[in-house]
């Protein structure tokens, strides 16, 4: 994916974006007082919100250029995030390591060291701002996976993938995060997927990668040369992440109300510039509450009575559903030799698989603002469930891949409703504390379930590997049907309300 450079996404604010806000702060004050009521004397309430600034803008150019800068990092970690299945596969059979060793070497590394990295940058992204995280991510996963590429033993492998996981730990609820805070509501759902759309992309293409260096056969070389180009292109994207601005609603609530409203005024006057326009939609929502100082740092926030409910449903939901997602999706290649057929068959249907992912990622654009998100998690994973059990149980290998091409269609879809879902959750104090604690809890359970469908279910066959997987959908719709609040349209203010 290529990034064009290009001037900085934020430059300076303008006289005009200046008198602008002063122009909304005395409106929005009037009307406050028409309701008969009045700011307390000395109150820091009579300002207009950034959360309120940002949602009345209209979709233009500096979201598009904010969005790709997101997703660029996005489609580099795809890679190995959705390729350690064909990555796992040709490891083992080039190394001659055992169905074990091959997944605690590639897998289970790999989302351990995710573990570590989605709390860490859940905690810094709330203390320290979303920007930095973005310092380090990408510079672990490029030097983890360069490194790996250069080992020859399976531990020294784990090693250096288990640190590449720790990067992209780190990137997948900044950049949920990011999304949710920066674009307006009404296109959240849909900008989100935007992201994307673009990084599951790298799906088909790390299983095009992984036929090009198997082909006609597996070289000494072919999984290193992998993990060199995955490493690669994380530190060119590490270097054009630097222009990536903070985010004003994390400002403001830090009590850095100056550079939070300069940031604004610059985003305004660039969009109003660009589209032309006279004025910019007016502010709808209610004065801001005075912005806090400490922003909320201690770490047992996200178990607070106004948020423990929250919290337990996402740890619940993402324990779970992260079985029905990878344990597809990392074990597909490996089904599909389960059913007899050769690998580099099995790679050449792994790619048509794969594209599934994309196709119901443009779907998803178009629906995801329009259907309730806590629904549509619902109904894409028990769609998912369905069609994969058909791939799995079907014994001809067209019907496989076309239920396993649908299958990934509903399965990326499903994942896209819960980023948006799991960034717009909770208050913007706590939100990449609370999205990285329960994005964890998935890296985990993808471990145990990888390990269990691995060594213990699928040698006793592909139904008790599915039968799991429907458990495990059934915990899903339960807790989400039951415990989940409704989200779709909603600014993230009012939800965490």
């Amino acid at each position: 994916m290529t990034v064009v450079m290009g001037p900085p996404l934020i430059t300076t604010g303008s006289a005009s974006a200046h008198e602008e806000r002063e122009v909304l702060m005395s409106t929005q004050v009037s009307e406050f007082r028409s309701r008969g009521a009045e700011p307390a004397a000395g109150s820091r309430t009579q300002r207009v919100s950034t959360g309120a600034r940002l949602d009345r803008l209209p979709f233009s150019s500096f979201h598009r250029n904010f969005l790709l800068m997101v997703t660029a990092g996005e489609f580099v970690e795809t890679l190995m995030l959705l390729g350690n299945g064909v990555v796992l596969t040709l490891v083992g059979k080039v190394m001659h390591f055992s169905a074990f060793v091959s997944t605690w070497s590639i897998p289970v590394a790999f989302f351990l060291g995710e573990f570590l990295g989605s709390i860490l940058s859940g905690l810094i992204g709330d203390r320290l701002g979303r920007k930095k995280v973005f310092t380090y991510d990408l510079l672990l996963f490029g030097v983890g996976m360069l490194a790996a590429g250069f080992m020859n033993s399976a531990a020294l492998i784990a090693i250096f993938v288990a640190l590449a996981g720790v990067g992209v730990g780190g990137e997948f609820p900044i950049v949920d995060t990011y999304t949710a805070e920066m674009v307006p509501r009404r296109v959240r759902g849909q900008s989100m997927a935007r992201v994307y759309t673009i990084a599951v992309l790298a799906a088909p293409v790390i299983a095009a990668l992984a036929y090009w260096v198997s082909h006609p056969s597996a070289g000494p070389n072919s999984w290193r040369t992998l993990f060199w180009i995955m490493g690669v292109c994380g530190l060119i994207v590490w270097v054009i992440r630097f222009r990536v601005p903070e985010s004003p609603r994390w400002q403001e609530l830090h009590g850095q109300e100056q550079a939070a409203d300069a940031q604004l005024d610059a985003i305004e006057a660039r969009v109003q510039r660009e589209l032309g326009l006279d004025a910019l939609p007016p502010v709808k929502d209610e004065i801001a509450a005075a912005s806090s100082k400490d922003g909320g740092h201690r770490y047992s926030d996200i178990f607070a009575s106004d948020m423990r409910s929250r919290t337990l449903m996402m740890l619940v939901f993402q324990f779970f559903q992260s079985g029905l997602f990878y344990g597809f999706t990392t074990l597909a290649p490996t089904i599909l030799e389960h059913k007899g057929i050769t690998l580099v068959k099995s790679l050449e249907f792994s790619m048509i698989i794969y594209a599934g992912y994309f196709v119901g990622s443009i779907v998803s654009m178009f629906t995801i603002d329009r259907v309730e998100r806590k629904w549509g998690l619902i109904v894409t994973a028990v769609l998912a469930g369905i069609f994969g059990t058909l791939f799995g149980l079907i014994a001809s290998e067209t019907a496989a891949v076309i239920f396993g091409f649908i299958t990934t269609f509903f399965l990326w879809q499903f994942s896209n409703f819960q980023h948006t879902y799991q960034a717009e959750i909770f208050p913007t104090r706590v939100r990449t504390t609370a999205a990285g604690t329960t994005y964890s809890v998935s890296r985990i359970s993808t471990t145990i379930f990888v390990l269990l469908i691995t060594n213990v279910f699928l040698p006793w066959g592909i139904g008790a590997t599915f039968a799991l997987i429907w458990l495990l959908i059934a915990v899903v719709v339960f807790d989400i049907g039951l415990f989940g609040p409704k989200t779709s349209g909603l600014s993230v203010d009012e939800i965490a309300g």
